[in-house]
């Protein structure tokens, strides 16, 4: 089979745990991507909407509906930049961060249980030859 094929079968299985676990939050896979984005920004757990667009694969108007969603549901707030008056910060709350960080860890939970079934070494050895694959493929474009 070919590699490519393979990722995508690996990705799939994965992917099903993470949509499974983000569904029994009433959220969808686009809701739960800005909100671990937010999440791993550190800090003040803020970004740009065109930043989370970026790092969620989203476009401008498809970031801006999950946004909006996150807000009416209590989970980010929208907060003018006061240094750039045409744009806003989109901030993870203390709700958000705390439904974020259960789904991350049923996600982590349900992931090692399967990753367990592999032999010793192999996850390890796995990640670095996806890593180091990918990094000379986005290189070569």
């Amino acid at each position: 089979m070919e590699l490519a094929q393979l990722a995508g079968r690996l990705c799939a299985v994965l992917d099903a745990t993470t949509n499974s676990r983000v569904a029994q939050y009433g959220l969808t896979r686009a809701d739960y991507d800005v909100l671990a984005a937010l999440r791993s920004a550190g800090g003040e757990l803020r970004l740009k909407p065109t930043e989370l667009a970026a790092r969620c694969r989203l476009s401008s108007g498809g970031t801006s509906n999950v946004l909006r969603r996150m807000s009416e549901s209590g989970y980010v707030v929208r907060e003018a930049d006061l240094a750039d008056g045409r744009s806003a910060w989109a901030q993870l709350t203390e709700e958000g961060l705390l439904v974020t960080t259960r789904i991350q860890d049923a996600v982590a939970a349900v992931q090692e249980r399967r990753l367990a079934l592999l032999p010793p070494g192999a996850v390890d050895a796995l990640s670095a030859l996806l890593a180091q694959a990918a990094d000379v493929l986005e290189a070569a474009e």
